[in-house]
């Protein structure tokens, strides 16, 4: 039986446990076929006060390497998202990387930060950041404040324009997002329709609400074999 390798990419102060993460692996792990694996970019709150987009990248890409996956599908969740497209675009091209090497043939994005949004910070307020060097930042899976140092910032800075699709992609984003926008979600369906389809849904950022929903289109868009393109 072939197997299909899911790698669940958790968003922004978040973990391996989060809501998300959990459903999807009791969804997925009562199927014989999926191999399903929840990354944890921050296992420790260290880990969280110096992280970056490429260090949880390079993290993402030593998990990969480290456990020999294959070609994968990828359900990125809000910064996971950015995490997921930037990796995949680094990684995902099979014409180029061996099978045994970590490609992604699918995406679905949860919400996703497309591009780096400086976390809705003013300039006033990242100013202050870069001045203090570090900022306190509520984890929810370590229920404290943690200093998250300005490096994360920084980094992201090189990542403000959206990598186009590496892989086909579906999007599911709330209307009512006052953390991602969801016009992010769709210039980026718009500019790329052969690659991304949206799917819209009255809801805030979390989409927790609607993870049923979500069920339904995950078992149908990651488990289905991918279409061959022409190249």
């Amino acid at each position: 039986m072939k197997h299909t390798t899911i790698l669940h990419l958790h968003g922004f102060a978040s973990s391996a446990r989060s809501t998300k993460a959990q459903f999807f692996r009791r969804k997925f792990e009562s199927l014989p076929q999926v191999d399903f694996h929840a990354i944890d970019f921050n296992p420790t709150p260290r880990d969280f006060e110096y992280m970056t987009v490429t260090g949880m990248i390079n993290r993402l890409r030593q998990y990969v390497l480290d456990r020999d996956l294959g070609t994968a599908r990828v359900i990125g969740s809000s910064l996971g998202g950015l995490i997921g497209l930037n990796y995949a675009h680094r990684f995902g091209n099979q014409r180029f990387v061996g099978q045994r090497f970590g490609g992604v043939d699918k995406m679905l994005l949860l919400a996703p930060a497309l591009s780096w949004l400086s976390g809705g910070l003013t300039e006033g307020e990242l100013g202050h950041w870069e001045k203090a060097g570090v900022a306190p930042v509520f984890h929810y899976a370590f229920e404290k404040e943690i200093p998250l140092r300005y490096d994360l910032h920084v980094d992201g800075l090189r990542y403000l324009q959206p990598v186009p699709p590496p892989a086909p992609i579906l999007i599911v984003h709330g209307r009512s997002d006052d953390s991602v926008p969801i016009a992010n979600s769709r210039e980026y369906a718009a500019e790329f329709p052969d690659r991304v389809q949206l799917i819209e849904v009255d809801a805030g950022h979390d989409l927790n609400d609607h993870l049923p929903f979500i069920w339904d289109h995950a078992r149908s868009f990651l488990l289905a074999e991918p279409q061959r393109r022409e190249i």
